[in-house]
């Protein structure tokens, strides 16, 4: 509940900005806003100026502009008018190209809004936890994996050095690269045992998430970095710099694999093998299991801290614009995913989840220092608005897209269409908002069941 609270008047935030943006180009293009409203629901507060009676809501997600003669077309349409009424200053009464403007103003100020958010990351740069570019196929750890990793052969400790010429640096450069390619081939260049060898690799599409996969954890070194006061490590007297070299004989190298040791194992005291300052020790540690059944040893291992430093305003504003339009091409091939079957309970959110995970990022950032909790709210922020850029964009009646089809097609054909006509697309429209809002309230309510 508390990320709620915490995600929900930033989500709130965006989509005032997006009717901002419609409020700004109807005043500019001479088109009457009757009502413009932070929030919705019952009206708190309103006090009129000209001709806007500007509003303070109860709900404080969003906002809304009521422009003069909006829905006309359904006056219209009931008294069978051959055309919807041109009164002076209503949107239909504006030229076809107006009213593409003030439709195209709300999503380009989310737009704009990205390009801010990204530009900010840019100069307040940021910092981020990963491990370096060597890899733990899931295959030799479950035999049953059938994964790409398998097919392509890949071993514990490969070293990924490129994918498709791009230099790896570290484990999130991999993730980055195999999501945005699913069922793409991919020419991987790794090092193992001190030679360099080349082979293609087709990432499985994840259904759920939509993201490419191709079977494979992160190498983390079972280095120990810290150990939790009082945890099960602790009282058998693992420090801070002993290396876990094996467990009961078995030899283990990496994090997952010391999972997947506990996962079957049904003794209460483990012999673990280590090296403390150059020589082998033995410690029994008697284990402690969590409510799922895992393994609770108290123990922190070493990641890499990768600091990416702050840019100049110029370079800020670049970037912005730039990781702006690399962020809308990600976001199209995302949509193209809906149509292999992806899950569309997966793919759509709705408010709660979209405000938890913006909470969660938000306190996940804060708890480490301002600067991490600012750069994690920005990025989320980012990721929305250019959805939301090309969603409303979509040619469907009712969203933005739809209104700026049909003033198109209105300049083409240099005559209004009929209010029968708009009354059937604005039925239509409807239709397709219910089915979307079913799936954002059905993955909202699997989110809450969680």
């Amino acid at each position: 509940m508390l990320k709620f609270l915490i995600g929900l008047p930033v989500l709130g935030i965006v989509v005032f900005i997006h009717e901002l943006g419609h409020f700004i180009a109807a005043k500019l293009c001479g088109v009457s806003v009757e009502s413009f409203s932070i929030g919705w629901g019952p009206v708190l507060l309103h006090k009129k100026f000209g001709a806007t009676d500007y509003r303070l809501s109860a709900i404080p997600l969003g906002g809304y502009c009521g422009m003069k003669g909006e829905h006309a077309f359904r006056e219209a349409y009931e008294k069978k008018l051959p055309s919807v009424p041109k009164e002076e200053g209503s949107l239909f009464a504006a030229h076809p190209f107006k009213r593409i403007l003030i439709a195209f103003a709300g999503p380009f100020a989310n737009l704009l809004l990205a390009a801010a958010a990204l530009a900010m990351i840019s100069g307040l740069g940021r910092t981020y936890y990963t491990t370096d570019n060597r890899i733990v196929p899931v295959y030799r750890l479950d035999s049953s994996d059938q994964s790409p990793a398998r097919t392509a052969g890949l071993q514990i400790g490969d070293r990924i050095l490129k994918i498709n010429d791009q230099k790896i640096a570290n484990f999130a450069d991999i993730q980055q690269i195999i999501a945005l390619h699913p069922e793409e081939s991919l020419t991987m260049l790794i090092e193992r045992g001190g030679e360099q060898l080349s082979m293609t690799i087709r990432p499985d599409l994840n259904k759920k998430t939509g993201a490419g996969q191709v079977g494979i954890y992160r190498y983390v070194p079972l280095e120990v970095a810290s150990v939790r006061k009082d945890s099960a490590a602790d009282l058998a007297g693992v420090k801070a710099g002993d290396r876990i070299t094996g467990i009961d004989g078995t030899a283990l190298d990496n994090q997952m694999a010391l999972i997947y040791f506990f996962r079957d194992y049904t003794q209460k005291t483990a012999l673990f093998e280590l090296i403390r300052n150059g020589e082998r020790i033995e410690l029994p540690v008697n284990l402690v299991r969590t409510e799922n059944g895992s393994v609770d040893l108290g123990l922190n291992w070493t990641y890499i801290t990768v600091t990416e430093k702050g840019t100049d305003f110029i370079t800020s504003l670049r970037q912005g614009i730039v990781q702006t339009g690399g962020l809308m091409a990600v976001t199209l091939k995302s949509l193209g995913l809906l149509f292999k079957g992806v899950s569309m309970t997966e793919a759509v959110a709705g408010p709660v989840r979209i405000s938890s995970m913006i909470g969660g990022l938000a306190a996940d950032g804060f708890s480490e220092n301002v600067r991490a909790g600012f750069v994690n709210i920005a990025e989320i922020v980012a990721v929305i608005c250019v959805s939301l850029f090309l969603m409303n964009l979509l040619p469907i009646p009712i969203l933005d897209g739809g209104l700026i089809f049909t003033a198109f097609v209105e300049c083409i054909v240099r005559r209004q269409i009929p209010p029968r006509i708009l009354y059937y697309l604005q039925f239509v429209g409807v239709a397709f908002i219910a089915v979307l809002f079913f799936f954002a309230l059905w993955a909202d309510i699997l989110y809450i069941m969680k």
